[in-house]
């Protein structure tokens, strides 16, 4: 039979401190799979503002989306809910949950609550060291600390938006629920209780109580997640040059603290894994226990039994033999334990009944009178008794040593990993230190500097002098730190300006294209014929680009005001919204509604009253009404008079005086009314390609619109009458002259994709103020964001026939596809390409439509309401009508069900685009 001694001992120790040091693991895994250590919410003390301290906007910048996995988004949700509420009531910026916060955060609390960690890690280990035989003294002690652990937890989740549901908060509900493991009268165990091992439940009982202790010490391991907040105390007891720290922008404070906490918590499980699982390779050495104890008791039993059935028998000599042997074992028994520092105190024989109670039956033979000297006394704590009872016998054995060498064992390896966390987390939280935080404390400090060039506004980011040193030791999240939060609106907006910049600006031809838009696809791109395709212009909407030229003729002050006094007050109203149509009056009144609109345009009237003389400015108009051929389907006087009035409504609803001069706005009105002067009814390419006088004299570089420009300026200049700059001084005819022309200039097609492009880098570098509707802010000091400004204006008045009511924009499509296929067949009659949307025999109208509307017309409805959200009815519109042109299509060409789903899932996506840039999506205000 083995005899129990080191070997045993050395071994059935290792091994069970190897399994608990495995439980250690387990709960640091626990630990590590909840929440990451980092708030989505602002700091508790925001109360729903930033880090400026400034609500939240309508409109937040683009930032970085992070997806939350599936299996947290309803903890998230609960998260950002229970957030949300406190946030609303008030409570986190109320006197009571700051005072709580305060005394929670002071440095009395702090050193009270880490005495209390310190007692729940290891007052259990010492009373089992010290052989305290009651309950009571650690029961009192261990609940009053399970009372400030509660307290501190339930404050801080009511106090403070970064703590609940973060890391901390996790790593605290463990730690307080793992405190009822070791109170006796909840789940603990009891110091007064023998720990009992019955015949037939050895192996069960072993497993149950390595599962308790093994709960036990892993939910224990929770607690030491307090242990980290260890380094902030030594961190503020470190010498340093404390003014060089003050000088520190608050950034990098914040990222120092944050820095070193994250990185101890990741130190801390480090060490805890590493002392955990070396040793945790040996636990499948032979043996595991030492099952000495019970081996011994069943040994003895045999002796029992036979000695119990010597003695039911009644012989006389075999129950002497009996004795003797039952005597011998119980003496070699007790011998064997000498040297080792467990063993038996006492024994007993007697019956174990059916209750697994056993019943000592000293008058048949008392057992402890046949041995002289135990090796052991009886421990006056009962829990380091360990009782094996047989069917005959019971082994009563003291365990006080291997109870105290696994309790000292277990503080050894806490104190070891705690000393670890603190020594590297401080060794490492210096070298990152160095390596990380210094050169990021000076970018830092640029980017306070230079956030506000580029966002071109200016933005409070001083420091707020923190009222109390404890406050400054719990810092506020990182994500929503103002340096930070600067930063990445930046890198947003200069990567949205890399990909604007990137961009070719030509949509690719995909797949499921049809014909019609691949035409104007390519007409867009200003591609040359093909075999199968030419050169084309838009379909649909007014997308010819033109200029604008005035001649006048003389007329006296009565004459003009009989004419204006014809225009009824119907008309006057229609010029109030967009449902103004030009095409419903005669030529007499078009020009009379021209007219009254340059004199009564809010943003200008004064300065035309004063500058313009009335009969110039109508004899200009009539001027201009008899240079816009009359064949033309499209390109005449009627379009005109619709993009004057569009620009000026435009204008009108983005208080454009607010922005551009009186003499600006005045200039783009004769622009507007001018800029087709003299239109051919054909486009650039035509001219180009029949070596059109005009292409050779202006060396095919938008002639049309050059031609445009100067037979502008031509009419003006042709006669006194119809001079309407007379009046103008010099200097400012010539900035007018200036704008004019480049505004002109900007219809040509050609330049729609830079337009597009110049548009979203001017509202990605300004989208603050665009979104607050504060474009003066942004075009006040810079004349050529003014430029791009009104040049958008213009063309988009141009092209914006898609952007009107559905009976307009039906109305007009229809005439500019007209003087498309008018131009198709002259192409034909002179035996060149016939351009893109120009042959009458292959464009389906509805669907090109579709096709130039999305990839024309909705990117600049898109750029100009994100630069001026009144203007919102323009995509409104645009959703509408895309739905309608695609709806005559399939009820026109009835499509195959592959090709119309693709166009139907296209035009969604317009639709949704269209509704991302109105003001109810990005939660403008909409005045009533």
């Amino acid at each position: 039979f083995p005899r129990p001694g080191s070997f045993f001992l050395t071994w059935g120790w290792r091994a069970t401190l190897a399994k608990r040091q495995a439980a250690l693991l387990a709960g640091s895994l626990a630990m590590a799979k909840v929440a990451p250590f980092s708030s989505e919410e602002p700091n508790h003390a925001s109360g729903g503002r930033d880090s400026h301290g400034a609500h939240h906007g309508h409109r937040r910048p683009s930032q970085a989306i992070v997806e939350i996995p599936n299996n947290r988004a309803l903890l998230h949700n609960v998260q950002g809910a229970f957030r949300e509420f406190l946030n609303n009531a008030g409570w986190y910026d109320s006197t009571t949950a700051q005072g709580i916060r305060k005394f929670i955060r002071g440095r009395t609390f702090s050193v009270l609550a880490m005495i209390c960690l310190f007692l729940a890690l290891f007052l259990g280990e010492i009373f089992v060291l010290a052989q305290v035989p009651t309950n009571t003294e650690l029961d009192v002690v261990l609940t009053l600390v399970f009372a400030i652990f509660s307290f501190e937890f339930i404050c801080l989740s009511l106090t403070d938006a970064s703590y609940i549901f973060g890391f901390f908060f996790w790593m605290d509900l463990l730690g307080t629920a793992s405190m009822v493991m070791d109170i006796s009268y909840m789940s603990g165990a009891d110091a007064t209780e023998v720990e009992n091992i019955t015949k037939g439940s050895t192996n069960e009982n072993v497993i149950v109580v390595r599962a308790a202790r093994t709960a036990k010490l892993a939910a224990r391991a929770g607690r030491l997640s307090r242990a980290v907040r260890l380094l902030k105390m030594l961190d503020h007891c470190r010498t340093g040059n404390k003014e060089e720290d003050l000088r520190k922008v608050k950034m990098a404070r914040v990222i120092s603290n944050q820095l070193q906490t994250v990185l101890s918590t990741r130190v801390a499980f480090l060490t805890i894994t590493v002392v955990v699982v070396l040793p945790f390779f040996s636990v499948f050495s032979y043996p595991e226990t030492d099952d000495s104890m019970s081996t011994w008791a069943e040994l003895l039993d045999r002796n029992a039994g036979a000695f119990h059935d010597a003695v039911m028998r009644g012989s006389a000599s075999p129950q002497a033999a009996a004795t003797e042997l039952f005597k011998s074992e119980v003496l070699r028994f007790t011998q064997s334990y000498d040297g080792v520092p467990y063993g038996p105190f006492r024994m007993c024989y007697g019956s174990l009944g059916s209750d697994d109670l056993f019943t000592c039956d000293k008058q048949t033979v008392d057992l402890n009178a046949w041995v002289s000297d135990y090796p052991f006394d009886a421990p006056e704590r009962k829990a380091s008794v360990k009782e094996i009872n047989q069917n005959h016998i019971q082994i009563a054995f003291n365990m006080v040593v291997p109870y105290q060498q696994e309790s000292a064992a277990g503080i050894a390896l806490i104190c070891f990993i705690v000393v670890i966390m603190c020594v590297f987390g401080l060794l490492m939280s210096n070298s990152i230190s160095q390596v990380a935080l210094l050169p990021l404390e000076r970018m830092l400090s640029v980017v306070r500097e230079r956030c506000q060039q580029i966002f071109k506004y200016t933005t409070d980011l001083k420091e707020e002098e923190e009222s109390e040193e404890e406050d400054e030791e719990f810092d506020v999240d990182i994500e929503h730190s103002s340096e930070f939060m600067l930063l990445e609106k930046v890198v947003a907006k200069l990567a949205a300006i890399a990909h604007l910049s990137s961009v070719t600006g030509e949509p690719e031809v995909k797949e499921d294209m049809t014909e019609n838009e691949i035409m104007t696809l390519n007409w867009m791109q200003g591609a040359t014929a093909n075999a199968a395709a030419i050169r084309m212009r838009p379909s649909g909407v007014a997308v010819v680009e033109e200029s604008s030229s005035n001649t006048a003729a003389m007329g006296h002050p009565r004459e003009l005001s009989g004419m204006l006094s014809k225009i009824s007050p119907s008309i006057i109203e229609e010029l109030s919204g967009w449902n103004f149509n030009a095409l419903d009056h005669p030529t007499e009144m078009k020009i009379a509604i021209a007219t009254y609109i340059v004199t009564y345009h809010d943003g200008s009237c004064q300065w035309v009253r004063d500058n313009i003389p009335e009969v110039n400015l109508f004899k200009f108009m009539t001027g201009v009404e008899a240079k816009y051929p009359s064949s033309n389907p499209f390109h005449n006087y009627s379009h005109g008079l619709d993009v004057l009035y569009s620009v000026s409504q435009s204008m009108r609803l983005t208080s454009t005086d607010r922005i551009l001069s009186d003499t600006a706005q005045f200039w783009l009105l004769i622009a507007a009314i001018g800029h087709d002067l003299g239109h051919l009814g054909v486009n650039n390419q035509f001219l180009v390609e029949t070596t059109h006088d005009i292409a050779v004299k202006y060396n095919d570089r938008s002639p049309l619109e050059n031609m445009h420009c100067a037979t502008l300026f031509q009419l003006a200049s042709s006669s006194p009458e119809t001079n309407i700059f007379i009046k103008v001084e010099k200097e400012v005819y010539r900035e007018m002259r200036k704008g004019m022309i480049a505004a002109i200039l900007h219809t040509d097609m050609m330049k729609h994709n830079e337009m597009i492009k110049e548009l979203g880098l001017l509202y990605q570098m300004n989208s603050e103020q665009f979104d607050n509707l504060n474009a003066g802010a942004v075009m006040s000091d810079s004349n050529s964001h003014t430029q791009t400004v009104e040049n958008a204006f213009l063309h988009c008045a141009d092209i914006g026939n898609p952007m009107k009511p559905w009976e307009l924009c039906y109305q007009l499509a229809h005439l500019c596809l007209d003087e498309f296929f008018a131009q198709g067949d002259k192409e034909k009659e002179l035996g060149i390409p016939v351009q893109m949307l120009n042959d009458r025999e292959k464009v389906n109208r509805p669907n090109s439509q579709v096709g130039f509307i999305e990839f024309v017309i909705a990117p600049m409805a898109e750029s100009i309401t994100n630069l001026f959200p009144q203007l919102d009815a323009l995509p409104q519109h645009l959703s509408v009508n895309v739905q309608k042109w695609m709806k005559l299509w399939i009820e026109e060409a009835h499509p195959p069900e592959e090709p119309a789903s693709k166009v139907q899932e296209r035009v969604k996506r317009i639709v949704l685009r269209c509704k991302a840039v109105t003001r109810e999506e990005r939660g403008i205000p909409v005045p009533e």
